[in-house]
């Protein structure tokens, strides 16, 4: 064996360990944009409640779908974030319609966001570097652009899976974060927010409390006129829905209700024959 057949065999060593590393690189980047994926998907969702799956699928699919830069810009714009001012709005206006909305987000100082945002660009770049320019880079033909490209990769799996630990660390923050909330809505706490109205400090949503629903539910049955007897109302809700009554929105009484709420008129009518007052009730017009 001369000295070229040694040459080529240590260059082919070398090649072996070139596409080895590259490789470990390359499914260290895969493992993150899959992370990457399901983090952008699940951090926020937004429908009425029977469409909910059908968005999250929509949301998965269309992840899948997008570039890593692509996906890194929805990242920073969605789950990380620098400090919001209190008074911004994030709420969608859903109009008259029953609206579900959550989102995950990570808040870290601007400084930090930055940084933050500048690094996960290069990691891009190295990405993009790796996958198109690789062989443009080295020359690995030869032993010199073989060991070259050995320790190039080194750096970069160092670089790549220092980014996979902490988009791990993310996401298992995201995930701890969702099943505090699953855990939450199974709380008597969460049922009386999201069907009553009735949030944890006690104070009541009432335009979309239960008990100003049930009130125009029995308006719906039993109005004459234009308007509803509240005696008959409250003997209705008592039959359909007896687990709504004043008390459990801070109310002594039915007419104490209808004048926290603010959602409805009040006319009182005298009956000659027994001198009886009959109260009314109808949503404001």
């Amino acid at each position: 064996m001369d000295g070229s057949d040694i040459h080529m065999d240590s260059v082919a060593d070398l090649q072996r360990t070139v596409q080895r590393k590259l490789g470990r690189c390359l499914l260290r980047l895969q493992q993150y944009e899959r992370l990457l994926k399901a983090m952008v998907a699940h951090s926020e969702l937004a429908g009425p409640p029977e469409q909910l799956q059908a968005l999250r699928d929509e949301k998965v699919a269309c992840a899948h779908k997008k570039t890593m830069g692509t996906l890194m810009g929805m990242l920073t714009e969605g789950y990380l974030t620098p400090p919001r001012p209190e008074s911004e709005e994030t709420s969608a206006d859903s109009g008259d319609r029953f609206w579900i909305s959550f989102r995950f987000q990570m808040e870290m100082s601007s400084e930090q966001y930055e940084e933050t945002k500048a690094a996960l660009k290069e990691l891009v770049d190295l990405r993009n570097e790796l996958v198109h320019h690789f062989l443009q880079r080295f020359d690995l033909w030869e032993s010199s652009g073989c060991e070259a490209a050995d320790r190039y990769l080194d750096e970069s799996y160092e670089t790549i899976d220092g980014h996979y630990l902490t988009l791990h660390g993310w996401a298992k923050a995201m995930d701890e974060a969702r099943t505090s909330m699953a855990s939450f809505m199974e709380t008597q706490a969460f049922k009386d927010a999201f069907l009553n109205g009735i949030w944890v400090d006690g104070s009541v949503d009432w335009p979309g409390s239960g008990i100003t629903a049930c009130l125009r539910e029995a308006e719906t049955r039993l109005a004459q006129n234009g308007w509803t007897a509240l005696d008959a109302a409250i003997a209705w809700v008592a039959r359909t829905y007896p687990e709504q009554t004043p008390k459990r929105y801070g109310c002594g009484s039915w007419r104490h209700v209808i004048h926290e709420s603010k959602q409805f008129e009040i006319r009182k009518q005298s009956q000659p024959e027994n001198g009886r007052t009959v109260v009314w009730y109808r949503r404001h017009q």
